[in-house]
């Protein structure tokens, strides 16, 4: 049994291509989070950048992010996030009171505060998210004191009483930028307020994501001592119709039924009753049952894919009235719809392309428009006819301005990243005035690395400045 996958090619230069990107709730996963780990589906970018919902500060005061657009945080890309319906979102269980909350940064910034608001009771769940389905004010604010967080931030917190499903708004400010990061986290309140003897609800859910004829969906439940197999339930895909997640979701949840007396798969009606839906099924069991968890596996049968899509040869011109061009090299086998687009460091789009590629290496450009000097990423999505997309690895590239004088092609600024220039470069070093040209890295046409991580090479300064320069004058 294959898994369902592209292959993918990437060239490699000679640094990472870690993205520049920020900060997700990872405890209780968040809606954006959710979609990386593959419980939330048709994501659009948050299922490759959940830590990337970043909106000017001012919420709820300013009018960005907009109402029917929190989730998203009105950023190009993550529309999906704003659906907003009763089955639409796979839920945390949560219980009122103490509760924590753990943020993961992806790029730690200095921060004014962490703040945490949530729905009022009786809210429209079925209308987009907005100002007014949320408490005015906070029921969680966490002071940062202007610091630089650690990779991993834990907050507690007292949530408020609620039952039944509920939006938690999370809301990351920071200090050296005007932008802040928000997080949509969908909960739902344990026993809701309903009295019934499947008081207990599992983590997890019944859903997942549409699937082909020849596959199966499989149940799979654990306890504290782990997975109990012998309750292990499974779904063949035998027909169109069941290939849509809402309808295999609920016929497994009616054969769980059909086969377990211990535990109910669906959605509580007002008198505590379990029945199946088409759409998101939660797992039920009595009070003081051993069960924990349920989890949604599958057997796939593969697709016949075999695209490929290779990213390199990154070229940008001088920036000139806020202007320049980005040049790179895009080979693929078969064929892809590809589309670039370039962010700078605060993820504001600069730059946009679309094109289709059969069969074909060749170098495409785009115009970047408004752009400044410093860091900026390439991110390009590619699909196939049958709509399957790939995503290569962020490209990090760094935007220079026209040469205003001087007697090197750049002024060398602490932490300049050189390490993707070409090899001959030369850099006026300002700490001893000389003209550095770089050395290249060997088996590439680029500079030998240099970065903020590598510093022992920083011409004129570093202790192995000779390994990586030679002097010009």
């Amino acid at each position: 049994m294959k898994l369902s996958k592209i292959a993918l090619m990437m060239a490699t230069l000679t640094v990472s291509s870690a993205a520049w990107a920020h900060g997700y709730i990872e405890v209780p996963e968040s809606r954006a989070y959710k979609c990386k780990l593959g419980s939330n589906t048709d994501c659009g970018r948050a299922q490759w950048e959940p830590q990337s919902v970043e909106q000017i500060s001012g919420f709820p005061g300013n009018d960005t992010p907009l109402d029917g657009e929190l989730a998203s945080g009105s950023v190009g890309g993550f529309e999906p996030l704003d659906r907003q319906g009763t089955n639409q979102w796979a839920l945390n269980t949560i219980q009122a009171g103490p509760q924590s909350f753990t943020w993961f940064n992806k790029a730690r910034h200095k921060t004014t505060n962490w703040r945490y608001y949530i729905t009022k009771q009786g809210w429209d769940v079925n209308k987009p998210l907005s100002r007014e389905s949320l408490e005015k004010e906070p029921f969680c604010v966490i002071d940062g004191h202007g610091l630089l967080p650690d990779e991993r931030v834990v907050h507690q917190c007292v949530v408020p009483e609620r039952t039944g499903y509920q939006v938690i708004y999370g809301v990351w400010e920071i200090a050296d930028t005007v932008n802040s990061f928000y997080q949509a986290v969908d909960v739902n309140f344990e026993d809701g307020g309903i009295i019934s003897e499947w008081s207990k609800q599992l983590q997890g859910h019944i859903n997942g994501k549409n699937l082909q004829v020849g596959d199966k969906a499989i149940a799979r439940f654990f306890s504290d001592a782990g997975e109990v197999t012998a309750m292990q339930i499974e779904i063949d895909i035998d027909s169109e119709a069941l290939t849509d997640k809402n309808l295999w979701s609920q016929a497994l949840a009616q054969k769980i039924n059909a086969t377990h007396a211990d535990v109910r798969a669906g959605v509580k009606d007002k008198d505590g009753n379990v029945n199946p839906i088409a759409g998101n099924n939660y797992v039920f069991a009595k009070k003081g049952s051993a069960l924990k968890g349920v989890v949604i596996s599958y057997e796939e049968e593969a697709p016949a894919v075999t695209e490929e899509i290779r990213i390199g040869g990154l070229s940008s011109s001088k920036i000139k009235d806020g202007k320049s061009r980005l040049t790179f090299n895009a080979e693929v086998k078969g064929k892809l719809t590809v589309e670039a687009r370039v962010f700078d460091h605060h993820q504001i789009e600069k730059g946009y392309l679309k094109t289709t590629l059969e069969d074909a290496s060749q170098p495409l450009s785009m115009d970047l428009n408004n752009v400044s000097e410093g860091h900026h990423m390439l991110k390009v999505i590619a699909t196939n006819e049958q709509g399957h997309s790939i995503q290569p690895d962020v490209e990090d590239f760094n935007l220079e301005a026209e040469s205003t004088g001087g007697t090197g092609e750049y002024n060398f600024v602490f932490p300049n990243d050189l390490s993707k220039y070409a090899a001959g470069t030369t850099v006026l070093q300002p700490k001893d005035g000389k003209v550095y040209e770089c050395k290249p890295f060997p088996y590439s046409g680029y500079c030998m690395q240099w970065n903020s991580a590598a510093n022992h090479y920083e011409p004129g300064v570093g202790a192995n400045w000779k390994d990586a320069w030679v002097v010009k004058q």
